[in-house]
């Protein structure tokens, strides 16, 4: 007969019934068990002392001892089991007695004998151990009541056939209503549906042999029938096949022990196979299984989703510094917290080194994706504490998503990838991924092999933008600006292959060409009396290229252009990296020209760096001008700028000056200089000649003048002069 177990805790997490790893035993008492066990108990103990009272011959006989010894000693048999809840061989004994006796007896016998070694130790309260008695007495007396509805016996004559026909359906019922009482107990303790319970309970190898073991019942048609021949004594039938039923458990047990263990060590293997050891995340191979997953939801119900790719800033500098065992723990440290930012159905996953992956399914918009990027980089904000040394992170996410960037996993991932190191080079944080960006697509692979042959076959050509002074409206210089002339793509911008050109060789080549174009450019000019300040981007990578102040000499030499008419333009961030090109700044100063920092506001600049390095001019980021008079924090940095370099006695230079409110109020400010489509757009060389032209140029031959002083002195006397019509 089963019995109820609930001292048995709930099996290991991740391990169901079958389980035979469980905690330590632990009695369930909470007042709906109690409750539950009162009303099996009470009624079922009740029914028997009446019994014993009203039919106490019934009890008289000296051979109902002997079979309440049978079947406690069959209880107190220890049966292995890989199930929460006892087991016994008691059940063919219990079905005999329910032949045998009465149904009071019957019940009084299975009540009486069902005991547990427990009890004696005084490891489980009485009411579970009245409960566990009396779910069996109603099994048994049920069997009995049945039985003797469907046969009787004839003590001189016992017919085996209908002895055995109602043998087996009172087995059924009684095996039926046990089974029932033991899976309705556990029903209350842990929740799960009684259907659920009884499969569990038959499930497996164990749940085979318990059918099988069903046929034990057979066994007490021998018993009926001895037990009219030589008494009492037919109880000793059942000897060899409990015995053999014991041993089959015993081999049972030790079989389902092996597949248990065998399938603990296929998840453990399968578990290391797909999640990262250092930090128990899911791997790139997991990672990627997810994707998929989560690319075909996507496809079936035409939804979004993210991918996002994180690396740790400076990481290597960690492990170089601390050693790799700090460089571990904050990897391990990492995983919870970035958690903690996500959605429940998001993925985290580390791929790699100091690489995290992200998936994010079912995504509303893209807005999404952005704020929980926002969200881990604000929980890498607070430094992490590693051996009580506090240790600050940084971290740089590209996203990609689906289906706006790609439809397949493979370039999902390569596309948050290229998002992540632009993400790295601007220190934004994060990106979204764009054309752009991608420097790798096969039309931009296409330009870099192009850009050699397009140098030789001068496909590149200068615009120039003018800049006016604001004081007086005078045409103070011009910026050259690259475009290329594709024979096949048109006229292309250079944000579609300067960025592509940086990270090449050709690099220095084309940055020769621009200074010898301008120089040539200005030489023209000058023949005709036009002798502008003239400027040109320089790219930050160019001014570790300690061979780029001859190149500039190289072309100021050539075309006999006074090196003051020369002013290459720097991007802020190169301020950052000074020390490192301080040298090639020293020696471009030395040469004559003036440097310019291009974007100011949008970097991180030093007022060290401004003070100590050899620049002359700043201007001021478009992004600042343009939103000046609708914008009131704009407007307050356009003017700190102007101050700052009026003070530090730099020219002050306003970009994407676009109306004439925003012209006149920078004049207000002491601006010295502006530059945008309100002025003009950048135009070829023909068409900046006939904007010249136009505006009544009074060409002279003087120099630049110098800076203006705190004061706002005057400058630029000699240069050509035009006002803004």
């Amino acid at each position: 007969m089963s019995e109820a177990e609930p001292t048995v805790a709930s099996p290991v997490p991740g391990e169901g019934i079958g389980s035979s790893t469980t905690r330590p035993t632990v009695h369930d008492r909470r007042w709906h068990l109690r409750l539950y066990e009162a009303v099996v108990a009470v009624p079922v103990a009740v029914w028997i002392v009446t019994s014993v009272l009203a039919h106490g011959s019934w009890f008289a006989d000296w051979q109902i001892l002997l079979w309440v010894v049978a079947v406690a000693i069959t209880e107190l048999l220890p049966v292995p089991t890989n199930v929460p809840m006892g087991f016994s061989l008691s059940f063919p004994l219990e079905l005999s007695a329910a032949v045998l006796f009465p149904t009071p007896v019957a019940a009084t016998i299975a009540f009486v004998g069902s005991c547990d070694a427990r009890e004696f130790r005084r490891q489980m309260p009485p009411l579970k151990a009245l409960f566990i008695r009396a779910q069996i007495a109603l099994a048994v007396a049920a069997e009995s009541w049945l039985f003797h509805e469907l046969a009787t016996i004839d003590p001189d004559r016992p017919d085996l056939l209908a002895i055995a026909g109602g043998i087996v359906p009172a087995a059924i019922l009684g095996y039926a209503i046990n089974t029932f009482l033991v899976a309705y107990y556990y029903r209350l303790q842990s929740g799960q549906p009684v259907v659920s319970v009884i499969k569990e309970m038959h499930a497996g190898v164990f749940g085979e042999f318990v059918l099988s073991y069903m046929g034990l019942a057979l066994f007490s048609v021998l018993v009926v029938r001895s037990f009219f021949v030589i008494g009492g004594l037919a109880i000793f039938v059942f000897i060899a096949p409990l015995a053999f039923a014991r041993q089959m458990f015993q081999r049972t047990h030790s079989l389902q022990l092996a597949t248990i263990e065998l399938e603990r060590r296929q998840r453990e293997n399968e578990y290391q196979a797909l999640h990262d050891a250092l930090t128990g995340l899911p791997n790139r191979v997991l990672f990627l299984r997810r994707l998929e997953e989560a690319i075909g939801e996507a496809r079936t119900s035409a939804g979004r989703l993210a991918v996002m790719l994180m690396d740790l800033d400076h990481f290597k500098e960690i492990n170089d510094t601390l050693g790799h065992h700090f460089g571990d723990l904050l990897l391990r440290e990492l995983g919870p917290r970035l958690s903690t930012a996500l959605r429940d159905r998001d993925v985290l996953a580390r791929l790699g080194g100091d690489e995290f992956g992200l998936l994010l399914p079912d995504l509303p918009s893209e807005e999404v994706a952005v704020r929980v990027a926002g969200r881990l980089l604000q929980e890498l904000e607070e430094p992490v504490t590693i051996e009580g040394l506090a240790l600050d992170v940084s971290g740089s996410i590209g996203i990609a998503l689906f289906p706006m960037h790609a439809d397949d996993a493979e370039t999902l991932m390569r596309r948050a990838d290229v998002a992540m190191y632009a993400a790295k080079e601007t220190g934004g944080g994060f990106e979204v991924y764009g054309e752009e960006l991608d420097r790798y697509n096969p039309q931009r692979l296409t330009l870099i092999g192009q850009v050699r042959p397009a140098l030789e076959q001068r496909e590149f050509v200068l615009y120039y933008q003018p800049k006016v002074r604001l004081v007086d409206g005078r045409v103070a210089g011009a910026e050259a600006l690259i475009r290329w002339q594709h024979p096949t793509l048109g006229l292309l911008p250079p944000d579609e292959f300067v960025p592509l050109v940086e990270k090449t060789v050709l690099l220095r080549p084309l940055t020769a060409f621009v200074a010898d174009a301008v120089a040539a450019q200005w030489r023209a000019w000058a023949d005709l009396g036009i002798r502008l300040p003239l400027s040109m981007n320089l790219s930050p990578r160019s001014l570790l290229d300690q061979e780029l102040p001859e190149v500039i000499e190289g072309a100021l030499y050539r075309w006999e252009m006074p090196p003051a008419f020369l002013r290459l333009e720097l991007t802020e961030s190169f301020v950052t990296d000074s020390g490192r090109s301080t040298n090639v700044l020293d020696r471009l100063s030395d040469i004559g020209v003036g440097l310019s920092i291009d974007d100011f506001g949008t970097g991180y600049s030093s007022m060290t760096y401004l003070k100590r390095l050899p620049i002359e001019e700043i201007k001021v980021d478009r992004s600042f001008v343009t939103q000046m008079h609708v914008d009131a924090n704009d407007f307050m940095i356009v003017r700190a700028t102007v101050d700052l370099g009026r003070n530090l006695g730099l020219r002050v230079v306003a970009e994407g000056v676009e109306d004439l409110e925003t012209f006149d109020r920078l004049a207000e400010f002491g601006c010295d200089e502006a530059q945008g489509y309100f002025i003009a757009r950048p135009m070829p060389v023909e068409e900046f000649d006939r904007w010249l032209s136009v505006r009544n140029l009074d060409r002279t031959h003087g120099a630049p003048g110098p800076a203006p002083s705190a004061e706002g002195g005057d400058r630029g006397e000699g240069l050509g002069r035009l006002r803004v019509v």
